[in-house]
């Protein structure tokens, strides 16, 4: 008669276990041992470690004992842990195992946690997931959709995304201190991203930087909603009218001063909890900059309204929470930071290089007077047009005119028209009138078969900010279709097909534009900047000269007036950049167009290439390169710089060049680092490399 075993154990694994166990001793022949059923493990073997009797080891991180085990308990349903003993069964039932079975029966998804990642000191609760972290800021950022890289799958973002982390980022810091971007989303065409507060200073020192052809514009998002996480949509008229009635109060008209002092004690800002929490108190400064920007209609009125600031007695420990003042003020000639707490030099990084017109700066009572040492000194090399600082005259105005005045960065010089026979100047003098009333006979007159013409669309060049509604710039789609910019067309088929060779291709490009009207070089010169320089060794057509004929390359910047447009249309003016280079042959004047090379860009202006007025121009008579004979300056034609400058100072230009072309900094920039390494190249590039990262965007060229 068959012995009855014991009653097998409950839950799924146990009794996959049990059940296995069962199925091997009904099917063992002998003598089987009676009392209580062997042992087992999770996969169903016999247990051959310690006698039937003795408790089975606690795993680690499994037990439901010690710290751990009780973290474990907590997290299950009161009634499971009613079921759960404190001890492992004699058995050897994992009571884990019961827990994960149970809570699959009752439907629930999410794992259960392990014990051993379970930290006591955890506080995070669905209430407040980032209780203890400080609150994230969010910036915009505009311009990726008018970059080349919105035609991505993901519209460009990661890439933008990817190019502010890289380009905020010290590459010489720990990667600790790299810039990380949180969150990110897209509304209409701006990006917002949320990072950490002490980031945003990074951030915004990229604004305007060059991103896939497009201008990045970065702003703070001035929000003002509480940390409650509810819609503030009814307390946001309030606040704005709160701190519109704040700013009204605290401007002098007739000092043009606009007292931020001790803002933490303003009864009405505290009756709004302004500064009840961490997070508002972020998003106040930023967003009392925007409303004082919308009570001005231009940056002129905004820098006649707005002289100086005070910002004492705030308790400032660095300059993070008031930054955005420097992008809405940056004109500023006073300043008052006195009364706060600013231990360091490095709690001014923020404002390092802005404030260009800073003429009076106050820091008294703050810890940085002790700290520092070379204070003054720092602070003149950081603010050039600085006179007076904390009450003592530290520089003259006299020295500042001086040092403004000065040459670098490099003078903008006039054209320099190197011209034998009048050759290059008939040319200029006939081709424009020409291509403004006649393609055809300019095409037949001036290119030959072996003449190369190509059009290349710059749509990402700098347009003139003083331009008014009329000058607005159209469409580009009369052009966009022959042109040949090589930076856009990567397929060979694409840049051979828009190279046009021969008069008769060179004459349909030309009739396939639109008219045009050129202004007069008599009347309007200042609209042209003309060169011309000769050339040597362009090919021989008639096979004559093996080593080549000399020739002239003309280089044009102007620009032009497009006609016959649709009635109600605004006049479109466009500029343009063309190259000639210009040989011997049987055309008009004895020459043909070897290469034309044109150019077109949005409406510029021309005040880039007018002559500083510090320049002496020599007008009246000037001598042909090389041959020494004397000729008449007419009005509008090219003039050239009369005399030379000391050896001193073109050494120092040089040297501005130089350090220039290897740090990407501006002319202007490389002459102060160099001014402050006293003229000396390799102390400027040590200079250079510890304050790459506090140098604001426009210290570097554009790319």
């Amino acid at each position: 008669m068959p012995q009855k075993g014991p009653s097998p154990p409950t839950g799924s694994r146990s009794r996959h276990s049990a059940g296995l166990a069962t199925s091997r001793q009904n099917n063992r022949g002998g003598i089987q041992k009676r009392g209580a059923a062997p042992r087992v493990d999770k996969d169903g073997d016999l247990a051959m470690s310690g006698g039937d009797s003795a408790p089975r080891p606690p795993r680690a991180g499994k037990s439901g004992r010690g710290i751990t085990g009780q973290i474990s308990r907590q997290n299950t349903p009161e009634s499971l842990n009613n079921r759960v003993s404190s001890k492992p069964a004699k058995t050897g039932i994992d009571p884990e195992a019961i827990q994960k079975a149970v809570l699959k029966q009752l439907g629930s998804k999410a794992p259960l946690p392990k014990a051993s990642r379970v930290r006591p000191s955890a506080k995070r609760t669905f209430d407040n997931p980032r209780e203890g972290r400080p609150p994230l800021q969010q910036i915009k950022v505009w311009g990726l959709k008018q970059s080349k890289a919105a035609v991505n799958p993901d519209g460009g973002i990661n890439d933008l995304i990817a190019f502010i982390e890289r380009k905020a980022s010290n590459p010489d810091a720990p990667a600790r201190e790299a810039v990380k971007i949180k969150k990110s989303r897209m509304e209409d065409d701006t990006l917002i991203v949320s990072l950490r507060s002490e980031d945003v200073t990074k951030v915004l020192r990229i604004n305007n930087f060059l991103f896939a052809g497009a201008n990045l514009r970065i702003e703070i998002v001035p929000e003002l909603d509480g940390s409650s996480g509810k819609n503030d949509e009814t307390e946001t008229p309030q606040t704005v009218d709160v701190l519109r009635d704040f700013l009204s109060r605290r401007y002098n008209a007739e000092s043009k001063l606009l007292d931020l002092s001790q803002m933490g004690s303003d009864e009405k800002l505290q009756s709004i909890g302004m500064f009840n929490t961490t997070s508002r108190e972020s998003k106040f400064f930023p967003a009392l900059m925007k409303i004082s920007d919308s009570f001005f209609t231009s940056n002129k009125d905004k820098e006649d309204a707005v002289v100086s600031v005070s910002l004492a007695g705030n308790a400032l420990v660095d300059l993070t929470a008031v930054s955005a003042l420097s992008q809405t003020f940056p004109t500023i000639k006073n300043l008052d930071l006195s009364n706060n707490q600013l231990p360091s030099l490095k709690a001014l990084d923020a404002w390092r290089w802005k404030f260009r017109k800073l003429d009076y700066l106050l820091l008294s009572g703050n810890p940085i007077e002790q700290t520092e040492p070379n204070l003054q000194e720092d602070l003149l090399k950081w603010y050039p047009s600085l006179t007076i600082f904390n009450d003592d005259v530290v520089r003259s105005h006299q020295e500042v005119r001086a040092r403004d005045s000065s040459k670098l960065p490099l003078a903008t010089l006039g054209p320099n028209f190197r011209d034998e026979a009048s050759i290059g100047e008939n040319f200029v003098r006939q081709f424009f009138p020409l291509y403004d009333s006649d393609r055809t006979t300019l095409a037949n007159g001036y290119y030959d078969s072996q003449s190369a013409f190509s059009l290349s669309v710059n749509t990402s060049a700098p347009r003139d900010p003083n331009k008014d509604a009329a000058q607005q710039v159209a469409s580009w789609e009369h052009y966009i279709k022959r042109s040949r910019n090589l930076d856009r067309i990567s397929h060979v088929s694409g840049k051979t097909s828009r190279l046009y060779t021969g008069s008769q291709s060179v004459c349909e490009c030309f009739n396939s534009l639109p008219r045009t009207k050129h202004p007069d070089l008599l009347t309007e010169p200042q609209k042209w900047c003309i060169e011309c320089h000769a050339i040597p060794g362009l090919p021989d057509i008639s096979g004559q000269s093996p080593r080549g004929v000399g020739g002239l390359i003309v280089v044009i910047h102007g620009e032009f007036v497009e006609h016959e447009l649709p009635p109600g249309q605004p006049k479109i003016i466009r500029s343009f950049d063309r190259t000639f280079i210009l040989g011997p042959g049987s055309g008009i004047g004895g020459l043909r167009v070897v290469s034309d090379t044109f150019v077109l860009r949005a409406y510029g202006g021309h005040e880039a290439w007018r002559p500083e007025e510090s320049e002496s121009l020599q007008q009246g008579t000037m001598s042909s390169a090389g041959t020494g004979v004397q000729r008449t300056i007419g009005p509008g034609e090219a003039r050239v710089p009369n005399g030379g400058k000391s050896a001193e100072q073109v050494q120092k230009e040089t040297l501005a060049v130089e350090l220039s072309r290897s740090t990407g900094m501006t002319l202007k920039y490389s002459a102060l680092c160099l001014e402050q390494s006293g003229w000396n190249l390799e102390g400027a590039g040590v200079t250079f490399g510890q304050a790459k990262a506090n140098l604001p965007a426009e210290a570097f060229n554009k790319a």
